[in-house]
């Protein structure tokens, strides 16, 4: 157990006396300016307008006053989706056959981090 003792006491010491002294420094970097607020007029986040009807809350949201996605929380089960897939600012129905060429339909979060 000495001898353990020894060898580690001997291991530091040795790393404390191949410390070199390390200059202060005297200049700090400078310190970037920033940058300037978005200018193009457009809103930067959409705006979210939370509505509660019945047993569902609803999440509408918009970007310059059209809708382009709703999420719907009902009480018992899984949030689900209805996504504007063309950009006019208004929900449309699918039919069943058309589900298939749709990419863009009503979408559930399963799992979520």
């Amino acid at each position: 157990m000495f001898r353990y003792l020894l060898v580690c006491l001997f291991l530091f010491s040795t790393a404390a006396l191949a410390e070199e002294d390390v200059p202060e420094i005297t200049d700090s970097p400078e310190v970037p300016e920033m940058p300037l607020p978005v200018q193009d007029g457009e809103p930067m986040d959409a705006d979210i307008t939370i509505t509660r009807r019945g047993e569902k809350t609803i999440h509408e949201y918009r970007v310059n006053g059209k809708i382009y996605k709703i999420k719907v929380i009902p009480d018992i089960g899984p949030a689900y989706y209805f996504i504007d897939p063309d950009g006019d600012g208004e929900m449309e129905e699918v039919s069943e056959s058309d589900l298939d060429s749709l990419i863009k339909i009503n979408q559930w979060t399963i799992f979520s981090w």
